[in-house]
């Protein structure tokens, strides 16, 4: 298919990016691996009369590990984020689930920003930044501001973010917790490139006893407008030991099966993606907690 004729601009700065995005508003498209976008216009369901580049901002590629935080440039590319040895030690679930995302073609080219700012209630990396209580940096021509992550998605293909701003840069916060864990799964159609029916992230933590298990965290993509935490699921789990966590994990499952929204579509039916939450969150909790309080062999 053909592509409608635009103008292609090309930004070598942050600023200059958001300069140009200032003036032309909603007529404007921002670029990065272009994995979804040119997709899009090709099928004619976003025209846009001007693109914007992003590629040559090497400001907004980078992974810093900070003392107390992970900071990660809205450009990196899955593959750099999957495979970087401070995101596999601290971040372990964000690179697994960015290893998991389509082809290695398309890790190479495709970036995190894109991921979150197309804003698919699939999109594999959210529910690991929504388990790691990620942040992000919104920036426009006058300021900047940081804003949960959890805030971020509106909708399936939507979020606040308005036509003069960028997605700048995600925020991991380090825990204290010397004992961590954290697992995702993801199902699809297609073994390894396809967009998950269902994808579910669980991170936990052990208090400074090292006997209960807290800061509980459980994620989910694909099941419901937009990705999703299962706090009531969470909080079945909070301050348990092993041993009444470990039979209190299919309660945890079916709260967070009612927690989700799915629909009935060609790749899956709604019935069917719940049974895979419930599934799914029982498997990373099992691995999770045997992890953290040393039984996994």
């Amino acid at each position: 298919m053909r592509i409608r004729p635009f103008e292609y601009h090309t930004a070598e700065t942050i600023k200059e990016a958001l300069t140009i995005l200032e003036k032309y508003g909603t007529e404007i498209k921002v670029i990065a691996g272009g994995t979804d976008l040119l997709l899009a216009m090709k099928q004619k369901k976003i025209l846009p009369h001007h693109l914007l580049n992003l590629l040559e901002i090497n400001d907004l590629d980078y992974i810093n590990d900070e003392p107390s935080e992970i900071r990660i440039g809205a450009l990196a590319k899955h593959s750099y984020i999957a495979s970087h040895p401070i995101i596999r030690n601290e971040a372990t679930v964000l690179a697994e689930a960015t290893g998991m995302i389509g082809s290695w073609q398309i890790r190479n080219v495709a970036t995190i920003g894109g991921n979150l700012c197309n804003a698919s209630p699939a999109a594999d990396s959210a529910p690991p930044l929504l388990a790691l209580n990620a942040k992000i940096v919104i920036a426009d021509s006058k300021n900047e501001k940081n804003l949960p992550i959890s805030s971020f998605f509106t909708g399936p293909g939507t979020t606040l973010l308005e036509p003069d701003q960028l997605l700048k840069e995600i925020i991991i916060p380090k825990t204290k917790s010397r004992r961590k864990a954290n697992a995702y799964l993801k199902l699809t159609r297609r073994r390894g490139v396809d967009l998950a029916l269902v994808g579910v992230a669980f991170h936990g933590e052990l208090d400074e006893s090292g006997e209960k298990l807290k800061n509980v965290a459980i994620a989910m993509g694909g099941v419901a407008p937009t990705p999703i935490r299962a706090l009531e699921a969470e909080a079945e789990l909070t301050d348990l030991s092993y041993e009444k966590a470990i039979k209190k994990i299919p309660i945890a499952a079916k709260a967070a099966v009612a927690a989700t929204q799915p629909i009935t579509d060609i790749r899956a039916t709604a019935e069917y993606r719940k049974d895979i939450v419930d599934v799914y969150v029982r498997r990373t909790a099992t691995k999770v907690l045997n992890i953290l309080f040393n039984k996994d062999g």
